[in-house]
């Protein structure tokens, strides 16, 4: 006999328990977005912890989105900016994008130059917004 939804969820559950960084990273992602699965924050939030600490690249983007917008947990832009980074360190477009607003965010002028080189490696690795905002800067 077929195992249940029920079921099949309770054995993936059970594996990102047990600590697997794959299954954290899928359930994660699932629980945030409530995609098959009624959305539950605090378990997203742990999830996707797991799952980033152990170089899962989506993950770390999705959990520094939601430092930085305090969904799910306390707004805290040090901690968004470190899985932003991570994220972008591993080529993650969008991640670049958020890494370059967070250091104009905290200091314009000193990490303008910084913020940049991101919004160009953005915007190379094709998101426009980066290119947009870029475009702002070389206007100037």
């Amino acid at each position: 006999m077929e195992p249940t939804f029920e079921e099949k969820l309770k054995a993936c559950i059970d594996l990102c328990e047990e600590g697997d960084p794959e299954m954290c990273a899928f359930l994660g992602k699932e629980f945030y977005y409530g995609w098959n699965i009624p959305q539950d924050l605090d378990r997203a939030l742990r999830y996707l912890t797991v799952a980033s600490e152990s170089g899962d690249a989506i993950s770390q983007f999705t959990l520094g989105f939601m430092y930085w917008s305090g969904r799910g947990t306390e707004p805290n832009l040090d901690e968004a900016y470190k899985w932003f980074l991570k994220a972008a360190e591993q080529g993650v477009p969008e991640a670049m994008y958020n890494v370059a607003k967070i250091l104009l965010t905290k200091d314009f002028e000193k990490n303008k130059s910084e913020a940049i080189n991101w919004l160009r490696k953005s915007a190379n690795a094709g998101y426009d917004t980066a290119y947009d905002m870029l475009s702002d800067f070389e206007d100037d």
